[in-house]
């Protein structure tokens, strides 16, 4: 009996020890209850992707001439890569200068009318500096020769103390006489500045990371969309037809019909519209429609700042490019650096409220002649 009841406590005693063991054990680190999960990722915007030409990393000084001594390489505090050029004017002195000729030409992918050249500028105290110099941006290896400049008397009074990141398009520059630059072949750059007074203690300038972008155009300026009759005059009864419109909900149609010679379209607008454009870079864009072109002789295309024809007014004939439309619509656009003027010095384009076209057939026996006019609107050259 006592054997048995030995033999009971040590079974009871394994089977104890048994469970003990099997218990799970706690792991307060296994507990991701306070865990936040990470953020989803944004796949509604597309990736950013840096198509810029690099002209000069400023990471070495070969290639450079700075005012009053060698150029330095500093490689701290640079905006990107190893280093930026930095060039000092000393105590008594009043005058910097940047040069550099590059090893060979780059092609900077770019336009007169979409380029921009960028590149960080840093100034120790802006305060000091004199509103005068210039950037310039040569292919001829020469400050004076196929060049696009800026004047610093515009870019100085922007800056702050420190970088400055500078971003200067080419239609805001002025170009030398002799066509200005071939952006297929830049070589050459020069900044040049001085301070008002000389320099009471060493002063620090730096560059860095010179490219050249290609700037996105501007949305459209929208004139009129031709979807309703509201501002449109032309010969007869303004017609909206809601079939084969290039845009929108309409287009404005009329026919010379046979025994006729003559048609326009007139719009004005109550609230003028400021196109954003300037005379180097616009363009006047519009549908129109022409069953057969060989039946148009000439006329013109009016933009005004007036409220009527011949007063501020720039124009294009119409004979040279009924010339090269087909029979159908034809896209048609216009550079305002290529209209004729009036007198007064044409249209103003932050301001156009009249928008006339006018054309005659070649004669008035001839089938009639459908034609219309949508989508009208103001945009940059590319």
């Amino acid at each position: 009996m006592k054997f048995i009841k030995t033999t009971m406590v040590c079974s009871i005693f394994i089977i104890g020890l048994i469970v003990a063991g099997c218990k799970k054990e706690k792991y307060p680190s296994r507990d991701t209850s306070s865990l936040k999960p990470p953020p989803p990722i944004d796949t509604t915007k597309p990736p950013v992707i840096d198509t810029s030409v690099v002209i000069d990393n400023c990471d070495k000084a070969d290639g450079w001439a700075v005012a009053g001594g060698d150029p330095a390489v500093i490689t701290t505090g640079q905006k990107e890569g190893k280093g930026y050029i930095q060039g000092t004017i000393k105590a008594g002195q009043n005058f910097m200068q940047f040069i550099k000729t590059l090893p060979a030409p780059v092609d900077t992918k770019a336009t007169m009318n979409n380029g921009e050249l960028k590149f960080w500028f840093y100034v120790q105290d802006v305060s000091l500096l004199k509103i005068d110099g210039q950037i310039q941006f040569s292919s001829a290896a020469d400050p004076d020769k196929k060049r696009v400049g800026w004047g610093m008397d515009k870019i100085i009074p922007t800056l702050k103390n420190g970088w400055n990141h500078l971003e200067l398009k080419f239609t805001d520059g002025y170009v030398s006489g002799d066509g200005g630059p071939d952006l297929t072949a830049m070589n050459f750059i020069k900044i040049f500045f001085w301070t008002a007074a000389n320099a009471a203690t060493d002063q620090n300038y730096g560059i860095d990371d010179f490219r050249v972008a290609v700037v996105p155009p501007p949305p459209p300026v929208i004139f009129d969309t031709a979807d309703v009759k509201d501002g449109w005059q032309t010969v007869g009864d303004v017609v909206i037809t809601t079939a084969g419109q290039k845009e929108g909900a309409g287009y404005i149609k009329n026919t010379i019909t046979n025994g006729g010679d003559f048609m326009q379209f007139i719009k004005d607008t109550a609230t003028p519209v400021d196109t954003k454009l300037t005379e180097s870079n616009g363009q006047f864009r519009f549908w129109f429609y022409v069953a057969d072109p060989t039946l148009i002789k000439d006329g013109s295309i009016e933009i005004t700042s007036s409220g009527k024809s011949d007063d501020h007014e720039s124009a294009w004939d119409v004979g040279p490019l009924a010339a090269t439309w087909k029979s159908g619509w034809n896209d048609v656009v216009l550079d305002f650096d290529k209209s004729i003027k009036t007198g007064d010095g044409g249209a103003d384009y932050s301001a156009i409220n009249h928008f006339r076209i006018y054309f005659n057939a070649t004669t008035k026996v001839h089938p009639d002649l459908v034609t219309g006019i949508d989508d009208l609107r103001f945009q940059a050259k590319q």
